[in-house]
């Protein structure tokens, strides 16, 4: 027989007061977790949802351009259910804001993309695309492509000529699948030592595959130019707008032009501030004086006045708007992180350069002004190794010929 002492008695009670203690303790916790889940769990349906109205969104210009195809007089789309799901309802709208030349062969559009509640209707997500489509009645539209490659001294003679081949089959594959094409090679570098912005128009607008693909490094590493070998694109793009590049008779004369595409190939960061001149495909703020960079727009302006057409109708080409395929090179497992001229940080700014289409749909940088939208997904971007081979570029151009040039 077992006998209860008054110490016993004490010790049990000590550990029950103890035990009962900690009740509370693990009814915040559980609270603390439950609230943790429920808070991942909003934020995967935040984030899902703003995938579903993107993608709606670029429905809806897909199918702008479709309609506006078949019927000339087309001027938009009212609210239309894309697809629904238990919980939800994804619509989207096309809004024409107007023709943008007499013949009515070219409209300002709006493509919306929607998220409801089903039960509720009510809204949860949307997101908007602004764009241009061409009326061309069926026939292929006289293209141009201007491919602008990197000069950057990070790129040796071998690396440089690696990219040439795959830009080289790039140019020989637009030329070979569509017609109406012309190809321009631009190229650009900054000296190292005046900090002086630079580009050459080494290829003017051609269809001949020979004169197209029969050119030579201009800045940087085995040029004529050794010393030219930053690479700050933004200043080199203001260098080619205050020169009017694109306006009649000079080096890249946009007459006869429906649809602009340029193809960038580059290995830079993606935007500094500090440090030596330079290297950077966003014009960053706080950027050193002695860059020279001061006659380039901020951010993603120079793309953005591009994209848009601004820059083509001050050369006196108004109704021009532009694509953006970018290819970056640029790879540094001891630089990865999201810092401005990180890995991560410089995909996010190309995916911002780019135009919205392609596969990529990880980070994107902000661009408030993008005339495509700011932070859709997906984008016309690549990150691969200079080994890698045209092929994915080449498919994104595919893209390009069947979707946007009727190939």
């Amino acid at each position: 027989m077992k006998y209860i002492t008054s110490s016993n008695k004490k010790q049990q009670g000590a550990i029950m007061v103890l035990v009962l203690s900690f009740f509370p303790l693990i009814s915040v916790f559980a609270v603390f977790m439950l609230t943790l889940a429920s808070q991942n769990y909003s934020t995967i349906r935040f984030q899902e949802h703003i995938k579903q109205a993107q993608l709606a969104s670029v429905t809806a210009m897909d199918f702008a351009k479709e309609q506006y195809e078949l019927d000339q007089s087309y001027n938009g789309t009212a609210e239309t259910t894309l697809y629904e799901t238990a919980t939800h309802r994804v619509a989207f709208e096309v809004v024409s804001r107007g023709y943008t030349n007499p013949s009515q062969t070219q409209q300002d559009i709006q493509g919306f993309g929607r998220v409801y509640e089903r039960v509720s209707g009510r809204l949860v997500q949307e997101r908007e695309i602004q764009g241009k489509i061409t009326y061309t009645s069926g026939t292929p539209q006289s293209v141009r492509f201007v491919f602008i490659i990197d000069n950057s001294g990070s790129m040796s003679e071998s690396e440089w000529l690696q990219s040439k081949e795959t830009a080289d089959a790039s140019i020989e594959y637009v030329l070979d699948n569509a017609p109406t094409a012309e190809v321009a090679v631009v190229q650009y570098g900054t000296n190292d030592s005046s900090h002086v912005h630079k580009y050459d128009v080494t290829v003017p607008f051609t269809k001949d595959p020979v004169t197209a693909t029969t050119w030579d490094r201009r800045y940087g590493p085995g040029s004529p130019s050794v010393q030219d070998y930053q690479d700050h694109l933004p200043a080199s793009l203001a260098e080619m707008r205050m020169d009017s590049v694109y306006g009649p008779g000079d080096a890249l004369d946009l007459a006869g032009a429906s649809n602009v595409q340029f193809v960038l190939f580059t290995d830079a960061y993606g935007e500094r501030n500090s440090g030596g001149c330079c290297t950077s495909l966003k014009k960053a703020s706080g950027e050193p004086s002695n860059w020279n960079s001061q006659d380039a727009l901020s951010g993603y302006g120079e793309y953005n006045q591009l994209k848009d057409g601004t820059v083509f109708a001050d050369d006196g080409y108004s109704g021009l708007t532009s694509g953006w395929t970018v290819l970056s090179v640029y790879d540094d497992d001891n630089n990865i992180n999201t810092t401005s001229y990180g890995v991560l940080q410089t995909r996010r700014v190309s995916a911002a350069i780019a135009s919205v289409g392609g596969d990529y749909d990880e980070g994107i940088d902000d661009n408030s002004g993008d005339p495509e939208g700011d932070g859709i997904l997906p984008r016309k971007f690549i990150y691969q190794t200079l080994s890698a081979g045209p092929d994915e570029i080449i498919s994104l151009l595919q893209q390009i010929l069947e979707k946007e040039i009727n190939i």
